[in-house]
Protein backbone atom coordinates (compact mmCIF):
# COMPACT_ATOMS: atom_id res chain seq x y z
CA UNK A 1 0.00 0.00 0.00
CA UNK A 2 1.16 3.54 -0.70
CA UNK A 3 1.88 5.46 2.46
CA UNK A 4 -1.37 7.28 3.22
CA UNK A 5 0.68 10.23 4.40
CA UNK A 6 2.40 10.74 1.07
CA UNK A 7 -0.20 9.77 -1.54
CA UNK A 8 -0.01 12.34 -4.37
CA UNK A 9 -3.04 14.54 -4.89
CA UNK A 10 -3.56 13.06 -8.39
CA UNK A 11 -4.23 9.65 -6.80
CA UNK A 12 -6.94 10.95 -4.48
CA UNK A 13 -10.55 9.87 -4.94
CA UNK A 14 -11.92 13.36 -5.56
CA UNK A 15 -15.53 12.35 -4.82
CA UNK A 16 -14.51 11.70 -1.21
CA UNK A 17 -13.20 15.26 -0.94
CA UNK A 18 -16.40 16.68 -2.46
CA UNK A 19 -18.58 14.71 -0.05
CA UNK A 20 -16.41 15.49 2.97
CA UNK A 21 -16.44 19.20 2.12
CA UNK A 22 -20.23 19.27 1.88
CA UNK A 23 -20.47 17.34 5.15
CA UNK A 24 -18.29 19.73 7.16
CA UNK A 25 -20.42 22.69 6.04
CA UNK A 26 -23.67 20.81 6.65
CA UNK A 27 -22.58 19.91 10.17
CA UNK A 28 -22.02 23.61 10.96
CA UNK A 29 -25.60 24.38 9.90
CA UNK A 30 -26.83 21.78 12.38
CA UNK A 31 -24.43 22.62 15.21
CA UNK A 32 -24.90 26.40 15.04
CA UNK A 33 -27.84 26.43 17.47
CA UNK A 34 -25.88 24.25 19.91
CA UNK A 35 -23.08 26.84 19.92
CA UNK A 36 -25.49 29.72 20.49
CA UNK A 37 -27.98 28.16 22.93
CA UNK A 38 -28.04 25.51 25.67
CA UNK A 39 -27.96 21.97 24.29
CA UNK A 40 -31.54 21.44 25.47
CA UNK A 41 -32.64 24.10 22.96
CA UNK A 42 -30.89 22.12 20.23
CA UNK A 43 -33.17 19.22 21.13
CA UNK A 44 -36.31 21.28 21.75
CA UNK A 45 -36.50 24.80 20.21
CA UNK A 46 -39.49 25.62 22.41
CA UNK A 47 -37.09 25.87 25.38
CA UNK A 48 -35.23 28.83 23.85
CA UNK A 49 -35.04 31.89 26.13
CA UNK A 50 -35.75 33.97 23.01
CA UNK A 51 -39.24 33.81 21.51
CA UNK A 52 -39.36 31.85 18.26
CA UNK A 53 -40.25 33.99 15.24
CA UNK A 54 -41.84 32.67 12.02
CA UNK A 55 -38.41 33.02 10.41
CA UNK A 56 -36.86 30.89 13.18
CA UNK A 57 -39.42 28.16 12.59
CA UNK A 58 -38.79 28.27 8.86
CA UNK A 59 -35.03 27.97 9.30
CA UNK A 60 -35.47 25.22 11.91
CA UNK A 61 -37.57 23.27 9.40
CA UNK A 62 -34.98 23.70 6.64
CA UNK A 63 -32.20 22.47 8.93
CA UNK A 64 -34.33 19.62 10.27
CA UNK A 65 -35.30 18.38 6.81
CA UNK A 66 -32.15 18.90 4.75
CA UNK A 67 -29.29 18.95 7.27
CA UNK A 68 -29.89 17.35 10.66
CA UNK A 69 -28.55 13.77 10.90
CA UNK A 70 -27.65 13.67 7.19
CA UNK A 71 -24.18 15.15 7.40
CA UNK A 72 -23.00 13.52 10.61
CA UNK A 73 -24.14 10.30 8.90
CA UNK A 74 -22.05 11.25 5.86
CA UNK A 75 -18.99 12.03 7.98
CA UNK A 76 -19.31 8.72 9.84
CA UNK A 77 -19.57 6.75 6.61
CA UNK A 78 -16.39 8.43 5.37
CA UNK A 79 -14.58 7.82 8.64
CA UNK A 80 -15.17 4.11 8.10
CA UNK A 81 -13.54 4.52 4.69
CA UNK A 82 -10.50 6.21 6.25
CA UNK A 83 -10.09 3.48 8.90
CA UNK A 84 -10.06 0.89 6.11
CA UNK A 85 -7.61 2.83 3.93
CA UNK A 86 -5.10 3.53 6.69
CA UNK A 87 -5.25 0.07 8.25
CA UNK A 88 -6.08 -2.31 5.41
CA UNK A 89 -2.61 -3.86 5.05
CA UNK A 90 -1.48 -3.80 8.67
CA UNK A 91 -0.47 -7.17 10.05
CA UNK A 92 1.99 -6.48 12.89
CA UNK A 93 1.16 -5.69 16.50
CA UNK A 94 -1.70 -3.18 16.39
CA UNK A 95 -0.17 -0.71 18.81
CA UNK A 96 2.85 -0.32 16.52
CA UNK A 97 0.75 0.52 13.49
CA UNK A 98 -0.13 3.95 12.04
CA UNK A 99 -3.85 3.30 12.46
CA UNK A 100 -3.41 2.80 16.21
CA UNK A 101 -1.54 6.10 16.54
CA UNK A 102 -4.03 7.83 14.24
CA UNK A 103 -6.97 6.84 16.43
CA UNK A 104 -5.09 7.46 19.66
CA UNK A 105 -4.19 11.02 18.67
CA UNK A 106 -7.73 11.61 17.42
CA UNK A 107 -8.95 10.67 20.91
CA UNK A 108 -6.52 13.20 22.39
CA UNK A 109 -7.79 15.91 20.02
CA UNK A 110 -11.35 14.94 20.92
CA UNK A 111 -10.71 15.19 24.66
CA UNK A 112 -9.16 18.65 24.27
CA UNK A 113 -11.86 19.85 21.89
CA UNK A 114 -14.74 18.55 23.99
CA UNK A 115 -13.52 19.50 27.45
CA UNK A 116 -11.92 22.85 26.68
CA UNK A 117 -13.51 24.24 23.51
CA UNK A 118 -16.97 22.85 22.70
CA UNK A 119 -18.84 20.05 24.44
CA UNK A 120 -20.55 18.86 21.23
CA UNK A 121 -17.33 17.16 20.03
CA UNK A 122 -17.64 14.01 17.91
CA UNK A 123 -13.93 13.21 17.50
CA UNK A 124 -13.64 11.16 20.69
CA UNK A 125 -16.63 9.07 19.64
CA UNK A 126 -15.01 8.41 16.27
CA UNK A 127 -11.73 7.39 17.88
CA UNK A 128 -13.36 4.99 20.36
CA UNK A 129 -15.62 3.47 17.71
CA UNK A 130 -12.69 3.27 15.29
CA UNK A 131 -10.84 1.00 17.71
CA UNK A 132 -13.90 -1.26 17.88
CA UNK A 133 -14.26 -1.25 14.08
CA UNK A 134 -10.59 -2.09 13.58
CA UNK A 135 -10.94 -5.93 13.62
CA UNK A 136 -13.83 -5.72 11.12
CA UNK A 137 -12.19 -3.49 8.54
CA UNK A 138 -10.99 -6.23 6.13
CA UNK A 139 -14.13 -8.35 6.15
CA UNK A 140 -16.06 -8.91 2.92
CA UNK A 141 -17.91 -5.77 1.77
CA UNK A 142 -21.36 -7.36 1.87
CA UNK A 143 -20.70 -8.67 5.38
CA UNK A 144 -19.72 -5.17 6.47
CA UNK A 145 -22.83 -3.65 4.90
CA UNK A 146 -25.14 -6.33 6.34
CA UNK A 147 -23.84 -6.01 9.88
CA UNK A 148 -23.66 -2.24 9.48
CA UNK A 149 -27.34 -2.00 8.56
CA UNK A 150 -28.26 -4.21 11.51
CA UNK A 151 -26.28 -2.06 13.96
CA UNK A 152 -27.59 1.16 12.41
CA UNK A 153 -31.21 0.07 12.88
CA UNK A 154 -30.48 -1.29 16.36
CA UNK A 155 -28.93 2.06 17.29
CA UNK A 156 -31.98 3.89 15.99
CA UNK A 157 -34.18 1.69 18.18
CA UNK A 158 -32.00 2.37 21.23
CA UNK A 159 -32.41 6.11 20.72
CA UNK A 160 -36.11 6.16 19.79
CA UNK A 161 -37.85 3.41 21.74
CA UNK A 162 -37.41 4.85 25.26
CA UNK A 163 -39.06 8.10 24.17
CA UNK A 164 -41.75 6.48 22.05
CA UNK A 165 -42.83 4.34 25.01
CA UNK A 166 -43.12 7.31 27.38
CA UNK A 167 -46.76 7.95 28.28
CA UNK A 168 -48.29 10.79 26.27
CA UNK A 169 -48.22 14.10 28.11
CA UNK A 170 -45.47 13.15 30.54
CA UNK A 171 -43.39 16.27 31.07
CA UNK A 172 -39.60 16.06 30.71
CA UNK A 173 -37.40 16.95 33.63
CA UNK A 174 -37.31 20.71 34.15
CA UNK A 175 -34.25 22.39 32.67
CA UNK A 176 -32.80 25.55 34.18
CA UNK A 177 -32.04 27.33 30.92
CA UNK A 178 -31.40 30.67 32.61
CA UNK A 179 -28.56 29.34 34.77
CA UNK A 180 -26.86 27.76 31.74
CA UNK A 181 -27.11 31.04 29.81
CA UNK A 182 -25.73 33.00 32.76
CA UNK A 183 -22.73 30.67 33.09
CA UNK A 184 -21.89 30.72 29.39
CA UNK A 185 -22.20 34.52 29.24
CA UNK A 186 -19.88 34.98 32.21
CA UNK A 187 -16.10 35.38 32.09
CA UNK A 188 -13.70 32.92 30.48
CA UNK A 189 -13.56 30.62 33.51
CA UNK A 190 -17.35 30.63 33.85
CA UNK A 191 -17.86 29.55 30.24
CA UNK A 192 -15.01 27.05 30.46
CA UNK A 193 -16.57 25.51 33.56
CA UNK A 194 -20.02 25.46 32.00
CA UNK A 195 -18.71 23.78 28.86
CA UNK A 196 -16.71 21.21 30.86
CA UNK A 197 -19.69 20.36 33.05
CA UNK A 198 -21.91 19.79 30.00
CA UNK A 199 -19.24 17.65 28.34
CA UNK A 200 -18.43 15.61 31.46
CA UNK A 201 -22.08 14.80 32.19
CA UNK A 202 -23.01 13.81 28.64
CA UNK A 203 -19.95 12.24 27.02
CA UNK A 204 -20.26 8.74 28.51
CA UNK A 205 -24.01 8.32 27.85
CA UNK A 206 -23.51 9.59 24.29
CA UNK A 207 -20.61 7.19 23.66
CA UNK A 208 -22.75 4.28 24.85
CA UNK A 209 -26.06 5.26 23.26
CA UNK A 210 -24.68 6.13 19.82
CA UNK A 211 -22.01 3.43 19.60
CA UNK A 212 -24.14 0.95 17.59
CA UNK A 213 -25.19 3.63 15.09
CA UNK A 214 -21.66 5.00 14.68
CA UNK A 215 -20.12 1.55 14.32
CA UNK A 216 -22.80 0.48 11.85
CA UNK A 217 -22.27 3.53 9.66
CA UNK A 218 -18.49 3.04 9.65
CA UNK A 219 -19.03 -0.54 8.46
CA UNK A 220 -21.44 0.56 5.74
CA UNK A 221 -19.04 3.27 4.56
CA UNK A 222 -16.11 0.87 4.30
CA UNK A 223 -18.26 -1.73 2.56
CA UNK A 224 -19.58 0.75 -0.01
CA UNK A 225 -16.06 2.01 -0.67
CA UNK A 226 -14.81 -1.50 -1.37
CA UNK A 227 -17.72 -2.07 -3.76
CA UNK A 228 -16.63 0.98 -5.76
CA UNK A 229 -19.48 3.32 -4.83
CA UNK A 230 -17.29 6.28 -3.87
CA UNK A 231 -14.97 5.73 -6.84
CA UNK A 232 -17.84 6.41 -9.22
CA UNK A 233 -17.40 2.93 -10.67
CA UNK A 234 -21.00 1.85 -10.20
CA UNK A 235 -23.71 2.27 -12.81
CA UNK A 236 -25.32 5.72 -13.03
CA UNK A 237 -28.60 3.88 -12.58
CA UNK A 238 -27.59 3.03 -9.00
CA UNK A 239 -26.81 6.67 -8.26
CA UNK A 240 -30.11 7.83 -9.76
CA UNK A 241 -31.96 5.23 -7.69
CA UNK A 242 -30.27 6.51 -4.52
CA UNK A 243 -31.20 10.08 -5.42
CA UNK A 244 -34.83 9.02 -5.91
CA UNK A 245 -34.80 7.26 -2.52
CA UNK A 246 -33.37 10.42 -0.95
CA UNK A 247 -36.22 12.50 -2.38
CA UNK A 248 -38.79 10.11 -0.89
CA UNK A 249 -36.94 10.21 2.43
CA UNK A 250 -36.88 14.00 2.46
CA UNK A 251 -40.64 14.13 1.88
CA UNK A 252 -41.25 11.83 4.86
CA UNK A 253 -38.87 13.85 7.05
CA UNK A 254 -40.54 17.10 5.97
CA UNK A 255 -43.93 15.73 7.00
CA UNK A 256 -42.69 14.87 10.48
CA UNK A 257 -40.97 18.25 10.81
CA UNK A 258 -44.29 19.90 9.94
CA UNK A 259 -45.95 17.81 12.66
CA UNK A 260 -43.43 19.02 15.24
CA UNK A 261 -43.79 22.68 14.32
CA UNK A 262 -47.60 22.52 14.11
CA UNK A 263 -47.81 20.96 17.58
CA UNK A 264 -45.07 23.31 18.91
CA UNK A 265 -42.58 20.53 19.67
CA UNK A 266 -44.66 18.42 22.06
CA UNK A 267 -43.10 15.98 24.46
CA UNK A 268 -42.61 13.08 23.88
CA UNK A 269 -43.64 13.07 20.21
CA UNK A 270 -41.00 15.58 19.09
CA UNK A 271 -38.30 13.28 20.50
CA UNK A 272 -39.79 9.96 19.44
CA UNK A 273 -42.60 9.52 16.94
CA UNK A 274 -41.80 12.70 15.04
CA UNK A 275 -38.11 11.75 14.78
CA UNK A 276 -38.55 8.28 13.33
CA UNK A 277 -38.22 9.42 9.71
CA UNK A 278 -35.12 11.54 10.33
CA UNK A 279 -33.40 8.91 12.45
CA UNK A 280 -33.96 6.05 10.01
CA UNK A 281 -34.03 7.80 6.64
CA UNK A 282 -30.93 9.95 7.22
CA UNK A 283 -28.87 7.13 5.70
CA UNK A 284 -30.58 6.94 2.27
CA UNK A 285 -30.72 10.75 2.14
CA UNK A 286 -26.98 10.98 2.90
CA UNK A 287 -26.24 8.43 0.18
CA UNK A 288 -28.45 10.39 -2.21
CA UNK A 289 -26.46 13.55 -1.51
CA UNK A 290 -23.25 11.59 -2.13
CA UNK A 291 -24.64 10.20 -5.38
CA UNK A 292 -25.36 13.72 -6.66
CA UNK A 293 -21.77 14.80 -6.01
CA UNK A 294 -20.34 11.61 -7.52
CA UNK A 295 -22.34 12.11 -10.72
CA UNK A 296 -21.45 15.82 -10.85
CA UNK A 297 -17.76 15.04 -10.40
CA UNK A 298 -17.70 12.79 -13.46
CA UNK A 299 -17.66 15.81 -15.79
CA UNK A 300 -14.85 18.33 -16.21
CA UNK A 301 -17.25 21.21 -15.60
CA UNK A 302 -18.49 19.56 -12.42
CA UNK A 303 -14.98 19.04 -11.09
CA UNK A 304 -14.10 22.67 -11.82
CA UNK A 305 -17.22 23.99 -10.07
CA UNK A 306 -16.70 21.66 -7.11
CA UNK A 307 -12.97 22.37 -6.74
CA UNK A 308 -13.36 24.79 -3.77
CA UNK A 309 -15.57 22.19 -2.07
CA UNK A 310 -12.90 19.54 -2.64
CA UNK A 311 -10.32 21.83 -1.02
CA UNK A 312 -12.61 22.31 1.98
CA UNK A 313 -12.99 18.53 2.17
CA UNK A 314 -9.24 17.98 2.16
CA UNK A 315 -9.12 20.36 5.14
CA UNK A 316 -12.25 19.01 6.85
CA UNK A 317 -10.49 18.37 10.18
CA UNK A 318 -9.08 21.90 10.26
CA UNK A 319 -12.39 23.42 9.16
CA UNK A 320 -14.33 21.47 11.80
CA UNK A 321 -12.07 22.63 14.62
CA UNK A 322 -11.93 26.19 13.27
CA UNK A 323 -15.73 26.36 13.23
CA UNK A 324 -15.72 25.55 16.94
CA UNK A 325 -13.11 28.22 17.68
CA UNK A 326 -15.00 30.89 15.72
CA UNK A 327 -18.46 30.09 17.07
CA UNK A 328 -17.37 29.83 20.70
CA UNK A 329 -15.45 33.10 20.34
CA UNK A 330 -18.70 34.74 19.27
CA UNK A 331 -21.07 33.13 21.77
CA UNK A 332 -19.04 32.07 24.83
CA UNK A 333 -17.99 34.51 27.54
CA UNK A 334 -14.33 35.49 27.72
CA UNK A 335 -13.42 34.07 24.31
CA UNK A 336 -13.62 37.10 22.05
CA UNK A 337 -16.98 38.81 21.62
CA UNK A 338 -17.88 41.53 24.14
CA UNK A 339 -20.52 40.98 25.23
CA UNK A 340 -20.95 37.31 24.29
CA UNK A 341 -24.14 36.44 22.40
CA UNK A 342 -24.97 33.10 24.01
CA UNK A 343 -28.72 32.65 24.49
CA UNK A 344 -29.62 35.65 22.30
CA UNK A 345 -30.36 34.23 18.84
CA UNK A 346 -32.27 31.35 17.31
CA UNK A 347 -31.97 29.72 13.88
CA UNK A 348 -32.79 32.74 11.72
CA UNK A 349 -30.30 34.94 13.57
CA UNK A 350 -27.59 32.32 13.10
CA UNK A 351 -27.91 32.22 9.32
CA UNK A 352 -25.52 35.16 8.65
CA UNK A 353 -22.84 33.55 10.86
CA UNK A 354 -23.16 30.20 9.08
CA UNK A 355 -23.07 31.73 5.60
CA UNK A 356 -20.05 33.88 6.48
CA UNK A 357 -18.10 30.89 7.81
CA UNK A 358 -19.01 28.81 4.76
CA UNK A 359 -17.78 31.54 2.41
CA UNK A 360 -14.64 32.22 4.43
CA UNK A 361 -13.67 28.56 4.66
CA UNK A 362 -14.29 27.94 0.97
CA UNK A 363 -11.93 30.80 0.06
CA UNK A 364 -9.34 30.00 2.75
CA UNK A 365 -9.31 26.29 1.90
CA UNK A 366 -8.88 26.95 -1.82
CA UNK A 367 -5.98 29.33 -1.22
CA UNK A 368 -4.32 27.10 1.37
CA UNK A 369 -4.54 23.93 -0.73
CA UNK A 370 -3.03 25.75 -3.72
CA UNK A 371 0.15 26.08 -1.65
CA UNK A 372 0.19 23.16 0.79
CA UNK A 373 -0.46 19.42 0.64
CA UNK A 374 -2.54 19.27 3.82
CA UNK A 375 -4.53 21.51 6.11
CA UNK A 376 -2.70 22.64 9.28
CA UNK A 377 -4.37 20.19 11.67
CA UNK A 378 -4.30 17.42 9.04
CA UNK A 379 -0.54 17.90 8.76
CA UNK A 380 0.00 17.75 12.53
CA UNK A 381 -2.19 14.63 12.74
CA UNK A 382 -0.22 12.92 9.94
CA UNK A 383 3.12 13.77 11.53
CA UNK A 384 1.96 12.26 14.82
CA UNK A 385 0.50 9.23 13.03
CA UNK A 386 3.63 8.37 11.03
CA UNK A 387 6.15 9.62 13.64
CA UNK A 388 8.04 11.80 11.16
CA UNK A 389 7.84 15.22 9.59
CA UNK A 390 5.60 14.96 6.56
CA UNK A 391 6.22 17.17 3.49
CA UNK A 392 3.86 20.13 3.63
CA UNK A 393 4.64 22.38 0.66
Amino acid sequence: MEDAGTVPAKHRIVALDHIRGLAVFGILAVNAIAFAQPMDVYSNPALSPVALSPQDLTLWTVVEVFFREKFVTTFTLLFGVSVFLVGRDEAASPWRMPLFRRLLWLAVFGLIHGALIWHGDILLSYAVTGFIFWPWRNMAPRVLIGWGLFLFLAGAAIVLVPTITVADGTAPQAVDIDSVVAAMRGNFWDSLGGNFTEWATTILPELIDFLPTTLGLMMIGAGLFRLGFYHGERSPRLHLMLIAMAVVGLIAIAFQAWQSVSAHFPFPQAFGLYQIANTVLCLPVALGYAAILILAGRSVAGRVLLYPLACAGRMAFTNYLTQSLIMTAIFYGGRGSHPPHFGEVNDAGLLPYVLAIWAGQLVASTVWMSIFRYGPFEWVWRCLTYKRWMPLR
